[in-house]
């Protein structure tokens, strides 16, 4: 409702604002139900959208990413000190160090040995869960049941294990 300014008024009149270019400024245009051909019907139907409109608005901001929206401002702002666009790397991997345990393993990959030499900075119940995770394929509700903790705090613990070996990757160069 930001760039939108409208109000219903008892269902027989709607008003809403017009940028009014000779004048600068923004007016208020009513339209009354009876005149001009405008049935009370009308005036309902522009609630509705007005009423769509704002609920759209209000998703928008509820699911806005705003973690991608600060990275991407930060790489505008200095591109040396991000690994990269963070909306390009969107729909590529390159950025994730799990990706290197999907690879193919028939391929040797030079990869997996900075992945390992970068793990041993971890801790050994990080390391676990990574193994357990990446290279077990189990669920986290399986690890957290095991672990006798919440589903919440070891994903909370895989994504901060995640966030760190990209850290290191960049100090590397390698990513």
């Amino acid at each position: 409702m930001k760039n939108r300014k409208a109000k219903q008024e008892n269902r027989t009149t709607y008003t809403y604002w017009h940028w009014n270019e000779e004048a600068k400024k923004t007016l208020p245009i009513t339209i009354t139900a009876g005149q001009d051909g405008v049935t009370e019907e009308h005036i309902i139907m522009l609630d509705d959208f007005d009423h769509a409109a704002d609920l759209g608005d209000r998703y928008e901001r509820e699911n806005r990413d705003y973690s991608t929206e600060n990275q991407k401002s930060r790489y505008e702002s200095d591109p040396d000190d991000c690994i990269g666009d963070p909306i390009e790397n969107l729909g590529t991997r390159k950025t994730d160090p799990s990706f290197i345990f999907e690879q193919d393993v028939d391929k040797p990959n030079p990869l997996v040995e900075q992945l390992l030499t970068l793990m041993e900075k971890l801790t050994p119940q990080q390391i676990n869960l990574i193994y357990d995770y990446f290279g077990s394929w189990r669920q986290l509700t399986e690890i957290a049941q095991e672990e006798d903790r919440s589903v919440a705090a070891i994903s909370n613990r895989k994504s901060k294990i995640i966030a760190r070996l990209k850290k290191l990757f960049a100090e590397q160069g390698i990513l």
